[in-house]
């Protein structure tokens, strides 16, 4: 009579166990090409460098894709020149898809005649995937 019981729980316990582990496979599967970003997408980003209100008109804009924090080598994965567009300096960052992403800018203050840094994450949402995002990224004396 014992040996029956324990049978039953254990048989119970392994099917438990199983449903579990495909719920938690199928779930993680689902979520995560939602939000990769990178190339390949309809979205452009136009990165306008600002020091203390007046816009950096020199410099490169870096750009990581996945992450929202500063990569730990240094390495990004795009780049873009700071120009002049529609008489506003930018840098401009095209076919992206949606998802997290991490901008660096390193330029000069022509005012200040100093090289200006910052950093700042930003995401694209899903309602923002073929349009055109803005971001002003606040930079400091390096």
């Amino acid at each position: 009579m014992k040996s029956a019981w324990f049978g039953k729980a254990l048989l119970l316990s392994t099917v438990v166990v199983s449903l579990y582990a495909c719920k938690d496979k199928t779930q993680s599967t689902t979520l995560e090409p939602a939000m990769k970003a990178g190339k390949g997408g309809m979205a452009t980003m136009r990165v306008v460098a600002e020091n203390s209100g007046i816009n950096v008109d020199s410099g490169m804009v870096y750009i990581k894709y996945n992450t929202s924090v500063t990569p730990v080598d240094g390495k990004y994965d795009d780049s873009a020149k700071i120009k002049y567009v529609d008489n506003t300096a930018m840098a401009i960052f095209t076919e992206l898809k949606t998802g997290n992403y991490f901008f660096a800018a390193k330029g000069w203050d022509i005012i200040r005649s100093q090289t200006v840094y910052g950093t700042r994450p930003y995401t694209i949402q899903t309602e923002a995937k073929t349009g055109t995002s803005y971001l002003v990224l606040q930079t400091t004396k390096q």
